[in-house]
């Protein structure tokens, strides 16, 4: 290893005065341990510096004091060091030269570890180099495509505000036609609304119209069919002057059964009777809650024919003649059991024995308010009970009622049990029957009612397994009710 260096460009040899290079034998005599370190020389005594370094790296020579040292005035010289004047044996040298081969064999491999760790280094530099200079064609790239995207972006956000703008302007059109078809709604919903006013208000006259014109036709065949039953009755008068009637008049009834004239069983009849009544047809207070509600209907007829007397055909116990007396409407009742009447008459009733036809016969025209026969028209053929609703025509005055009360045999417990109770009985009268027959008599309004349900329907009608209709069939009202009023136009 050459201890001279490169000296740049043609600088002089002069450039080295000062650099000092030991050979190996000044290395060797260096002593163990250093000498201890003296005080810094003055200024002037540096100029000979060098020529101290050379002198001590020589045996045996000793240093040269500097200019103006020696005198009487200077310091003492350095006293001798023995170590450092000793010299080396041969072998103690050898160990020097041997120590320092070592030395610089280890200095040397680790100049050439160190030579490695350059190159590795470099080449890890010229790798980071690589990825730094792709990092930068990378980075290069991105913002060429953000400059890329910038500009799309730029032209899409031109393309939105277009957008917007052409929304903005769309929406504000359809503001305005909204407004406008609004506007034109509001119109055409007003126009609706008056032309629907004016349909239900035409309607409304027209339904009235209607009404009136059906209850004029009403009145009208009303009218006609009492015309029709006064002539009817006025050719019964007629008939036996002229010998045109070949049929007995209503007033006789059916001749009976032929038996041995005996008032006694007569008495017995009217006693079985009357004692079924009481067992099966209910107590005098039960009959007489149940009739109760009729009491509305006979006052009001009562007094729009000015308090003219009701009469009750087959009165029986006088129940319903007990009911009008507590009411203070004057009545009387007409019926065939002897048992019955006499009980009627206890309880301070006027009721009269005798035939229901003949007694209606003998009544003067216009001359009741109301006409009653409670559970009758079922006990009569049916001629007869046609005879007695024509007939109630004429009695009664205008705005009189004529009430019939029968069992209602759609409930089939009635019609199939009950209605078969009274042997008397000899068949129902429906209310499609008797309703014919009060519009035939020329009674307008006809009311029908069904009155009276059993016990049990409201129980029947509670259970979610049991069909309504069923229940109202068996458990329905038992009794019907057809009211008729006389006009008050003849």
């Amino acid at each position: 290893m050459s201890s001279q260096t490169s000296r740049p460009g043609n600088a002089p040899d002069t450039a080295l005065v000062n650099r000092f290079t030991p050979d190996a034998a000044a290395r060797l005599s260096v002593p163990a341990h250093p000498a201890r370190a003296t005080p810094a020389a003055p200024p002037e005594a540096k100029r000979g510096i060098t020529a101290r370094a050379r002198g001590l790296l020589k045996p045996g020579s000793a240093p040269h004091a500097p200019n103006g040292a020696t005198g009487p005035g200077g310091p003492p010289p350095n006293p001798p060091n023995p170590r450092r004047d000793r010299k080396l044996t041969p072998l103690k040298r050898l160990e020097r030269y041997i120590s320092a081969i070592f030395k610089f064999g280890r200095t040397e491999g680790m100049a050439k570890d160190a030579r490695k760790r350059i190159t590795a280094a470099e080449l890890r530099m010229d790798a980071i180099e690589g990825e730094l200079g792709k990092f930068g064609q990378d980075i290069r790239q991105s913002w060429d495509r953000g400059d890329h995207v910038e500009d799309l972006l730029n032209s899409h956000l031109d393309s939105v505000a277009a957008i917007e703008d052409r929304i903005e302007a769309l929406s504000a059109a359809w503001e305005a036609r909204h407004l406008a078809s609004m506007d034109e709604g509001h119109r055409l919903a007003n126009r609706i609304d008056a032309q629907q006013d004016r349909a239900e208000a035409q309607a409304r006259d027209l339904r009235t119209e209607i009404t009136a014109r059906m209850r004029a036709a009403q009145a009208e065949t009303a009218l006609l069919a009492q015309l029709f039953s006064d002539l009817t009755r006025r050719i019964d008068r007629l008939a036996p002057a002229t010998g045109t009637a070949d049929t007995p008049r209503p007033e006789s009834a059916p001749a009976p059964v032929s038996l041995p004239a005996s008032d006694g069983f007569a008495l017995f009849k009217d006693s079985f009777y009357h004692r079924l009544e009481n067992r099966y047809r209910g107590t005098v207070e039960e009959i007489t809650t149940r009739l109760s509600i009729y009491l509305p209907d006979v006052e009001a007829a009562y007094l729009r024919t000015g308090r003219k007397p009701a009469m009750d055909i087959g009165c029986g116990r006088g129940e319903w003649l007990g009911l009008l007396q507590e009411a203070g409407i004057d009545a009387f009742g007409v019926d065939t059991n002897e048992v019955q009447i006499a009980a009627a008459r206890a309880a301070g009733l006027d009721a009269r024995r005798g035939d229901a036809l003949a007694a209606l016969a003998e009544m003067e025209d216009a001359s009741l308010s109301v006409l009653t026969a409670h559970h009758l028209v079922e006990h009569l053929p049916f001629d007869a009970v046609a005879w007695i609703t024509r007939e109630a025509m004429r009695v009664l005055a205008p705005g009189g009622v004529l009430l019939f009360e029968t069992p209602d045999t759609r409930n089939v417990l009635v019609g199939a049990t009950t209605f078969h109770t009274d042997p008397t009985h000899l068949k129902p009268m429906p209310e499609q029957v008797l309703g014919v027959l009060f519009e035939t008599a020329g009674f307008d309004p006809v009311d029908i009612r069904h009155l009276n349900p059993h016990e049990r329907m409201g129980e029947f009608l509670d259970k979610t397994d049991f069909n309504d209709e069923l229940a109202f069939l068996m458990f329905g009202p038992q009794d019907l009710a057809v009211l008729g009023t006389r006009p008050n136009k003849d």
